[in-house]
């Protein structure tokens, strides 16, 4: 662990005492190679260990620069390997002299029982449901803990049914245009900034890596 993210790693394991099971708390060392996890605290919230590296959409944050204009990024959504609804945080660890974040300290808490009884009172109630545009498909959704191959399965799934496309449908059957929509809605959830990715994607298509490429310059 970078020695300036110490005294973060040293209350990992306090917040998570303080502030409950249902919360998980994970530092991020940006410093070293693979950028991974140094610290974590309830992480049977995410099934992540110490040595995970950055999800999709960390690395979208970083890459887009987001730290320059924000010390944190709030409530974003967030899923966990067993599908559970999260509200997510994230806060930009800065060292001065260094162009770069040194760390991302991440807080995601499970909210997936609330929704449920906000759901049933709603009805009970005779509510109508209003989705939160926070929570609507269009807009970044990450996956924790997931494997490549697991995350892209779940984003394809995702647009199929977007599409009206059966779930027994096979995917390398898809027609070239709605091949096309499928690796635009990959692209806006970030999917091609994991290293890997085209490849991947171009399998489960049943198409050439070059191919891939071709449909992302039409968008």
């Amino acid at each position: 662990m970078y020695k300036h993210l110490e005294p973060y790693g040293k209350i990992i394991d306090f917040l998570g005492m303080a502030l409950g099971d249902n919360v998980e708390i994970a530092l991020h060392d940006l410093t070293s190679k693979n950028q991974e996890i140094v610290a974590i605290a309830n992480s049977h919230i995410s099934g992540r260990e110490i040595g995970a590296r950055l999800s999709n959409l960390s690395m979208h944050y970083l890459q887009t620069k987001q730290y320059e204009k924000h010390d944190y990024v709030m409530n974003y959504k967030t899923a966990g390997p067993d599908g559970k609804l999260l509200r997510s945080a994230t806060y930009f660890i800065k060292e001065e002299g260094k162009k770069l974040p040194i760390g991302m300290l991440c807080i995601n808490v499970n909210i997936s029982d609330y929704e449920y009884l906000e759901a049933t009172l709603k009805k009970i109630l005779g509510i109508k449901e209003q989705k939160d545009v926070e929570f609507q498909l269009d807009n970044p959704i990450e996956i924790l803990s997931s494997p490549l191959d697991e995350m892209v399965d779940i984003y394809v799934k995702e647009c199929l049914e977007q599409m009206g496309v059966p779930s027994y449908f096979l995917i390398e059957r898809l027609n070239v245009e709605e091949k096309i929509k499928v690796v635009k809605y990959l692209q806006e959830k970030g999917t091609f900034k994991v290293k890997g990715a085209i490849a991947l994607v171009a399998e489960k298509l049943a198409v050439s890596e070059p191919t891939v490429y071709r449909y992302l310059k039409k968008m």
